[in-house]
């Protein structure tokens, strides 16, 4: 036998013992003795036996050296010695070499207690592996199914199911077939759900049932429940305890604390509470473990309260939390931010003797993180020091991923240093760089990684790659991408959908299709990266190609996102408008039922938010056609739409589908339907409102409503149902009510827009200003100054100060009815109390001393105006020269004409016109022809030539006019600008006008085609329209709107028919005849 060095062996043996025998056997040996073989296997066996295992070693080691042969029982005694010391690898190197000669030596034994000692005590299952590998190819042996076990449990508990499963298949192989047993399939079972495959792990018991070789207890089902709840199958479990009762399996606590956990996770609260009490009523009593779950489960999901209540009937019970239990609800204090109460648990914990872990202070640790208290982390880290609890790195990367947070990555970096970091630690830094956008940070962490050699998960993968992309090495991002195989690591969607993310983001689109291939030919099922493709091909404007993977997502079966439904909308609508979105929904007509719906809806309310409701109602045809199902929300976007449009041909059927749909029991279907009827026949909708009104759940009308009808016209019917139908009127703000009052005061309704007034003050909203100025220009429209001026005198009782629109307003008024006198007091008054009357101010009173014909007084506002650094406007020299005409005086008008020509102001049309009807009066033709070639080249004038020619279909009037110009015709072309005038400007006569004066009427307050607005005329309708616009700031309104810049007011068509019709619905004929005579009369003097 070849002589074994003892240094092969490193544990000495007892110092007496030893020296004895090694020095009788050296003194025997020099006396010429020879031991017989026998007496030296009886000498092992006795220190064998008596547990002398370090003293057999070194007894074997003398007969080496003194070349005393052994044979397979000595070596036997020595492999025994070596594997009860757990001197493995000696062992089994004695076992290589020597053993193969002891052909009788009970070898499979010795290979077990091998295999088993290297798994179980030394921790090492590969190294195990390797042994067993050996034992079933080179030496014939088959340890026993115990060995396999410890190794199959052994590979799960540490998560390595590939290796487990290995040993799985070696020990079911058809030389060794050992029966499959409990421990091996809930050890599998288990270790697939530590690893985050509780699909397989259902998959592999579902095989091991369907070969025969299992028969599940108690301990099997319990793995295979916390699979299920994993899997969010809680619901089966259910059937699989019906399985178990009818197999006479008996239920314990860790079965039901395992499916509540399911039902934790669910946050199903009740199904808790009934399987715990389920639980008691079958005898099973909860034990802290159970208890623990529940405690755990409830703080996480943040009832933090029932958690407590669980921890006190728990020593109620008289079980003892355990350090665990009161962890737990540490951590539900923290997720809710109340570090008081998990530092009361903290302390009591403290005050009961328990001795704190490292993990209770990491939950503290971070509670702090979480709240940003980095000063209290760094305090308790400095208590567990002088505790002697060493952080290891899972409470070092708490800290640095709290720092990180805060935008404090480089803090973070430099405590790193200070460790020996893991992959979360450089994950959790580079994280934070990415956030930060920090490249130098990035590239210096990257460089440590790469230093430290620290294991590569794909988590980390996935981190660098979108670092690498954040710093511009799109190369290095695609080799770490294309070297992960070599990792022995497989992308997962996440790897993909940063690589498509990263190269769309520098507008590499091809790289980035190139890698949504790759993704595509994987088995991986993963929305997030079709919708991050979609994303992008719809940023790019690619939407033909994103509607393709749009398509292929459905087919796959996966969830499609709703936001990523919408983005595709939207990218279609921008590029193709409505047309592209209907044509969208016609492609994927094919998709499942219940998308298409979703779809369909989504569709529907997009093209509503935009205005297309006519389109959105063909959707809705569609959908008809095709049995789809509307939400009640689609009904709703597509009847406001069309109701607020006015068309009506397509509400009524649609309103009649929704309410053989839905009914009339929710109220937003009630208000729609009298929303509609207040639009068609007030009479009727009050009626309909009147006999719902009892009902539990009352409507209100909409504000948007009375807007719609004072839009059409209809403000009186917004009155009549604002104060009849009380109950469904919504709650208004000062703004409603004066636009209301506008709207009535407009339409000549004075008393019912002083009654709304009334019933604004007596439901306790104080009306601004505004809507007094618009019942006070009401009043002036309709000649009631009286009235007017008493309600400017009763404004200051009402602690309310008239703005420069309520004095313009009255001013205009004044000059209009022919008190010049007053308007100037007025104007001086307003004046005097701080108030900066504008240019249209000034032009009403100059407008009423040019027409009385003092025309000095007018000059002198005028240099007033200039002093005042206001601009005068067209209408100020309209009507100065208008003035002068008058007078006669032309050669006043032709130099007041040219010095403001000269500074960039021309008059407007009627300026114009009222000079070449005075210079051709005058018999002045030259000058008038000249005057009308000037005018000829006024971009106001031409624009409204033109609109005759459009609203006439006429030939081009200004082609006539210069060629009437060129030919002297200077008559003629008068004769043509007068029929112009009297198209646009509506006139009457007034007690001291027997000029024409002039009014750009506004569209909306007449039906009369031709009538047109202007830019040097402006109403005080107008500036009281401006006043709505911006009610938060008079102020400003008062400053930029113009206030007086009109001729004298003269009442459009609507307004004489409004009047005729109210003094018909009240009996009064005979004033209502008068009327019409006066009407008759003015036209015919025009």
């Amino acid at each position: 036998m070849p002589k074994l060095s003892s240094t092969l062996f490193h544990t000495k043996p007892s110092r007496s013992l030893s020296s004895s025998s090694s020095n009788n056997l050296q003194t025997l040996l020099k006396r010429g003795f020879t031991p017989t073989l026998n007496s030296i296997i009886q000498f092992l066996l006795f220190l064998s036996h008596t547990r002398r295992f370090n003293t057999v070693i070194h007894f074997f080691s003398q007969t080496e050296s003194n070349q005393i042969k052994g044979n397979s029982q000595t070596r036997s005694i020595l492999t025994w010695a070596l594997l009860k010391l757990h001197k493995y690898e000696d062992a089994e190197h004695f076992m290589r070499t020597q053993m193969a000669k002891a052909s009788k030596l009970p070898r499979n034994r010795m290979w077990d207690t091998l295999i088993q000692g290297l798994c179980i005590n030394q921790k090492d299952p590969d190294k195990a592996l390797l042994v067993l590998r050996d034992c079933l190819r080179k030496y014939g042996t088959f340890p026993s199914s115990f060995t396999f076990c410890s190794l199959i449990y052994r590979f799960s508990y540490k998560g390595d199911m590939s290796k487990a499963i290995e040993v799985v298949e070696l020990m079911t192989d058809e030389k060794i077939n050992y029966p499959f047993n409990n421990f091996v399939c809930s050890s599998v079972i288990s270790g697939f759900c530590k690893i985050g495959k509780p699909e397989i792990a259902v998959e592999f018991f579902e095989n091991a049932l369907k070969s025969g070789a299992l028969q599940p207890n108690i301990v099997v089902y319990t793995a295979l429940v916390g699979a299920l709840c994993k899997l969010g199958r809680v619901s089966e479990v259910c059937d699989l305890v019906c399985k178990m009762e009818k197999e006479g399996l008996a239920f314990d606590v860790v079965f039901y604390s395992s499916w509540i956990c399911g039902y934790i996770s669910e946050g199903s609260l009740m199904e808790v509470f009934q399987k715990k009490r389920q639980m008691v009523d079958k005898g099973i009593r909860p034990d802290t473990v159970s208890y623990t779950i529940l405690v755990d489960g409830f703080s996480k999901l943040g009832d933090v309260e029932k958690a407590i209540g669980f921890l006190k009937k728990m020593r109620k019970g008289g079980l003892e939390p355990s350090l665990i239990t009161y962890t737990a609800i540490m951590l539900g204090f923290c997720k809710k931010g109340k570090l008081e109460e998990a530092f009361a648990i903290f302390k009591m914990v403290e005050d009961l003797g328990i001795e704190v872990d490292e993990f209770m202070y990491a939950t503290l640790i971070h509670g702090f993180c979480m709240r940003g208290d980095l000063d209290g982390v760094f305090r308790l880290l400095d208590e567990m020091e002088k505790k002697g609890i060493n952080p290891s790195i899972v409470t070092y990367n708490m800290v640095i991923n709290g720092l990180c947070k805060l935008g404090r990555t480089a803090e973070a970096e430099k405590i790193s240093e200070g460790v020996s970091g893991d992959t979360i630690t450089y994950s959790t830094l580079l994280h934070g760089y990415i956030e930060e956008e920090n490249i130098s940070g990035i590239l210096e962490t990257k460089r440590r990684l790469e230093e430290a050699g620290v294991f590569i998960d794909v988590v980390m993968c996935n981190i660098l790659i979108k670092a690498l992309f954040m710093v511009g090495a799109f190369e290095d991002a695609y080799i770490l991408y294309k070297g992960m195989p070599e990792k022995g690591l497989a992308a997962n969607s996440i790897t993909y959908c940063t690589m498509i993310d990263g190269y769309c983001k520098v507008g590499r689109i091809d790289e980035a299709l190139e890698i949504f291939d790759e993704f595509r030919r994987t088995p991986l099922s993963s929305v997030a990266c079709y919708n991050c493709i979609i994303n992008w091909l719809c940023k790019q404007g690619m939407v033909d190609m994103a509607t393709e993977v749009f398509i292929e997502l459905n087919q796959k079966s996966l969830i499609l996102d709703d936001g990523i439904c919408k983005m595709l909308l939207k990218a279609i609508f921008k590029q193709k408008g409505a047309t592209g979105v209907l044509n969208l929904v016609h492609r994927v007509e094919n998709l499942r039922p219940g998308m298409y719906d979703v779809m369909s809806n989504g569709a529907i309310s997009f093209l509503c938010k935009r205005g297309f409701h006519e389109s959105a109602f063909e959707m809705f045809a569609v959908m008809r056609r095709k049995g789809s199902v509307a939400t009640r929300k689609t009904y709703y976007s597509v009847l406001e739409g069309l109701i607020d449009d006015g068309k009506e041909w397509l509400t009524l059927p649609l309103l009649n589908i929704f309410l053989k749909e839905y009914g009339l029991v929710e109220p937003k279907v009630s208000q729609i339907l009298a929303y509609h009827m207040c639009l068609k026949d007030v009479n009727d909708a009050l009626c309909f409102l009147e006999k719902i009104k009892d009902r539990p759940t009352a409507i209100t009308l909409p504000i948007s409503l009375f807007k719609t009808l004072m839009k059409k016209g209809k403000v009186l019917v917004a009155y009549q149902l604002f104060m009849e139908a009380e109950d469904s009127v919504p709650v208004l703000d000062a703004f409603d009510y004066s636009l209301m009052v506008d709207g009535l005061c407009k339409g000549g309704y004075i008393s019912e827009a002083l009654d709304l007034c009334g019933f604004a003050k007596s439901k306790g909203i104080t009306l601004n200003i505004i809507a007094y100025n618009s019942v006070i220009n009401g009043l002036c429209r309709q000649g009631h100054l009286v009235d007017a001026f008493r309600l400017f005198d009763s404004l200051e009782r009402i602690n309310l100060v008239p703005s420069e629109i309520t004095y313009a307003t009255l001013i205009d008024a004044l000059r209009r009815e022919g008190f010049l006198l007053d308007a100037k007091q007025l104007f001086e008054s307003m004046v005097l109390k701080g108030f900066k009357p504008n240019t249209h101010v000034y032009n009403s009173i100059i407008d009423g001393f040019c027409k009385t014909g003092h025309m000095e007084d007018a000059l002198k506002l005028l240099c007033e105006l200039d002093m005042k650094s206001l601009r005068p406007d067209e209408f100020t020299v309209s009507i100065v020269i208008n003035g002068f005409c008058q007078k006669g005086d032309m050669e006043g008008a032709l130099n007041f004409f040219t010095e403001f020509q000269r500074n960039g102001t021309s008059p407007d049309f009627l300026g114009f016109l009222y000079l070449i009807r005075g210079l051709c009066a005058k018999g002045r033709m030259e000058e008038a022809r000249s005057i009308l070639r000037e005018m000829l080249q006024s971009q106001s004038v031409l624009e409204l030539v033109n609109r005759v020619d459009v609203e006439l279909e006429t030939d081009s009037l200004e082609s006539l006019l210069v060629s009437l110009c060129e030919q002297g015709s200077i008559q003629e072309a008068v004769t043509v600008l007068n029929e112009i005038a009297s198209m646009f400007f509506p006139v009457r006569s007034s007690s001291f006008d027997c000029h024409q004066s002039h009014k750009l009427q506004k569209p909306c307050d007449s039906e009369d085609p031709k009538t047109v607005t202007s830019k040097s005329v402006t109403s005080i309708n107008a500036d009281l329209d401006i006043q709505f616009s911006g009610l938060k700031n008079v102020e400003k309104v008062a400053k930029t709107c113009d206030v007086i810049g009109s001729r004298s007011q003269f009442h459009d068509f609507d307004y004489y028919y409004k009047q005729i019709a109210s003094l018909c619905s009240i009996g009064e004929l005979q004033k209502a005849s008068q009327l019409v005579k006066e009407i008759v009369s003015n036209l015919g003097k025009n």
